[in-house]
């Protein structure tokens, strides 16, 4: 078992010491006068009885002697003896009244060391229960803290590990997309070089196709106009043998073209490209181009002109053939704005030479 554990148990042990010591310094100090009355030359005194101590009760007085009338009597020395001892019973007296008077004195201060110790301790207690809230409130907030560190702490790791999975998740979707992105764009560039391939391969069989066919047809033109030339050569040859003066010769079969304004250099094959190429530049630029989609036409509108240089250069025997009629007359219009030529000539003479002239006119 232990003993003297907490500070209250050690003050009120030292409590208990200390008044056990006074009661014994009270018995020691009143005591000893008590246990052996003196006798001084056969007389007895009495101090009073001293089996109960107590600081509330005063000490029972000496019973005084009587005092006898002073007689005129001589004195004895039984008589000095007893004025002695009545006055060191009266000096006891006081000496006991003294020692009294410090003992309730030290007995009260004692009681109010005891209160003031109790009191501090008390308030040592307090201020140590105090303390120790104190300490379960700062160890509750360090516990707190310490939760609330840990949560956000583990808060943010959880947040950063979401962060890098998310990052990770993006980066491999990017990557999956860039990789089907890559793959797509390859496929789709061997499909273009392929069907760019076949294009290639189609084109070139259809420029052969149209090689072939530009070929025959040049062919085909090339005896056509052999034939012609001949058959005109022919008839060029009866009409000079008939002799005849209204003559009409074809433009691409007169000796010597009539010459348009500004067409006067070159050989005769120039002078043709350039007259075909001047009319139909005049024309076209004087053709008015809304008449089509006025009419409600649409797409492009073939006009076949007519008409004959005469002997003198004049544009004469106007005709048109057209969609609708509106366009033949536009065509005749222009046609006679066109300026007056050179005349062709015909074995030296000036001839009337016959002139036809596609023009196409689109619809706005």
């Amino acid at each position: 078992m232990k003993y003297f554990e907490t500070k209250h148990e050690i003050n009120s042990a030292k409590i208990t010491t200390l008044i056990v010591v006074i009661i014994v310094l009270l018995c020691f100090v009143v005591g000893q006068n008590y246990q052996d009355p003196p006798e001084e030359y056969g007389v007895a005194i009495n101090f009073g009885s001293s089996s109960v101590v107590d600081e509330n009760v005063n000490p029972n007085p000496p019973e005084k002697l009587q005092e006898s009338e002073p007689e005129p009597e001589e004195t004895t020395p039984e008589d000095i003896v007893e004025e002695e001892t009545i006055e060191e019973e009266i000096e006891e007296e006081e000496v006991e009244e003294e020692t009294i008077e410090e003992i309730e004195k030290a007995l009260e201060e004692a009681k109010a060391e005891e209160a003031a110790k109790a009191e501090a301790e008390a308030a040592e207690k307090a201020a140590e229960a105090e303390k120790l809230l104190q300490q379960e409130r700062e160890e509750a907030l360090r516990i707190k803290k310490e939760k609330e560190a840990q949560e956000a702490k583990e808060a943010k790791e959880k947040l950063e590990k979401e962060q890098k999975e998310a990052a990770a998740k993006a980066k491999k979707e990017a990557q999956e997309k860039a990789e089907a992105k890559r793959k797509a764009q390859k496929l789709a560039a061997e499909k273009k070089a392929r069907a760019l391939e076949a294009k290639k391969k189609a084109e070139k069989a259809a420029s052969d196709a149209r090689k072939a066919e530009a070929a025959r047809i040049a062919k085909a033109k090339a005896q056509a106009a052999a034939k012609k030339a001949a058959a005109d050569a022919a008839a060029a040859a009866a009409a000079k043998e008939k002799g005849s003066g209204n003559q009409t010769v074809s433009f691409a079969l007169i000796e010597n073209v009539p010459v348009y304004p500004g067409c006067e250099g070159g050989n005769n094959a120039a002078k043709k490209k350039c007259m075909n190429d001047k009319i139909k530049q005049f024309l076209g630029q004087n053709f008015n181009k809304s008449l089509a989609s006025n009419l409600d036409l649409q797409g492009i509108q073939k006009v076949n002109i007519f008409f004959k240089i005469d002997k003198t250069g004049r544009v004469v025997g106007i005709r048109a053939k057209a969609p609708h009629p509106k366009l033949e007359d536009e065509a005749k219009r222009v046609t006679k704005l066109l300026p007056k030529m050179k005349p062709g000539m015909q074995q030296g003479k000036p001839t009337t030479v016959s002139f036809y002239l596609p023009l196409n006119v689109k619809a706005n």
